[in-house]
């Protein structure tokens, strides 16, 4: 019997869909994504000399790529939970001299997410349930204090100012020294998190809950669009409340009011970055706008079609 091969794409980090990077995964259909049987790769996508955009392979791996974070200058950080370690690159698209590093953690490293160059935080856990969270400083990585739980997301403003969030329903404050930990609402994995300002925060649940925080405590304002099925990520952004709900599209919170409706019912959005436009991940491309209201896309099925003569596993 033939396998079939299909491809997802997630982790998007930039700030224009030209100027982004992002993850995809290669693997067989009916087994599923496993590490040491399908791949990860980092791409990109960047302007045609004609209209459009082309997508681009830069760094493979038959391991498991968790996470990858875009710096504002343009370096490329991804986490490794096969390797414990993170890779990173200065420049995607600049001096062809440069390859890829591989920054070895004592951790399989779950995820990783920064401020700028000089402050990068990435975070795992061991088998044994140990738990880790590392800082690299731009020269390098010192290892944190952890959050009493699983981290499975991050997101802040300052260097003392960062949320966490994770299994069990776990949500914690960074100030720098210590982690403040928060009662949640829910006990169910919260897998994304987004710091809109220090009295006004957002998390997402596996079981398809949104969550508000403020400095003094979290609540839950929305459910997805079917019970018990995830929302995968938010973000603020032009002063609405964009979220990801895979295969039911993009939503977005009504007004001010404890409920979210379908924008975009045609985009399986799996994760949000926000800089200078809304980039959205999706299974198949990604995705952005730059309003609100009209959305382009690039590299659609890239991964897919490109590969699709190539034997599983086998990285160039």
């Amino acid at each position: 019997m033939t396998s079939h091969i299909t491809t997802y794409y997630y982790s998007a980090s930039g700030p224009t869909l030209d100027a982004c990077a992002f993850l995809g995964q290669r693997y067989d259909e009916e087994r599923g994504f496993k590490p040491f049987e399908g791949e990860c790769w980092v791409l990109s996508l960047r302007p045609k000399s004609s209209e459009g955009l082309t997508a681009m392979y830069h760094f493979g791996s038959t391991g498991w790529l968790t996470r990858l974070w875009r710096s504002p200058t343009g370096a490329v950080f991804a986490s490794s939970t096969t390797d414990s370690k993170v890779v990173y690159h200065p420049d995607l698209h600049g001096d062809p001299k440069h390859k890829f590093e591989s920054m070895k953690l004592g951790a399989p490293i779950n995820g990783v997410w920064g401020l700028d160059d000089d402050f990068v935080l990435a975070w795992g856990a061991t088998f044994e349930g140990t738990r880790h969270v590392f800082r690299y400083d731009g020269k390098k990585w010192k290892e944190l204090p952890a959050p009493d739980f699983e981290v499975r997301a991050m997101h802040g403003l300052a260097s003392d100012f960062v949320y966490a969030v994770g299994v069990g329903g776990g949500v914690a404050r960074w100030n720098g020294k210590t982690w403040k930990h928060f009662p949640s609402p829910t006990d169910e994995v919260l897998n994304s998190v987004f710091v809109a300002d220090e009295d006004e925060m957002y998390a997402t649940g596996g079981a398809g809950s949104l969550l508000e925080g403020s400095a003094h405590g979290w609540g839950r304002i929305a459910e997805g669009p079917v019970p018990g099925m995830p929302l995968l990520g938010v973000a603020k952004w032009k002063k609405g409340l964009w979220v990801a709900a895979g295969q039911f599209g993009l939503f977005k919170r009504v007004g001010s009011q404890d409920k979210i409706e379908c924008i975009k019912p045609n985009l399986p959005a799996t994760d949000l970055d926000v800089r200078e436009h809304l980039l959205i991940s999706c299974k198949d491309r990604i995705a952005e706008t730059a309003d609100g209201k009209a959305f382009v896309s690039g590299g659609r099925d890239f991964l897919l079609n490109s590969r699709a003569g190539d034997k599983l596993g086998k990285i160039i």
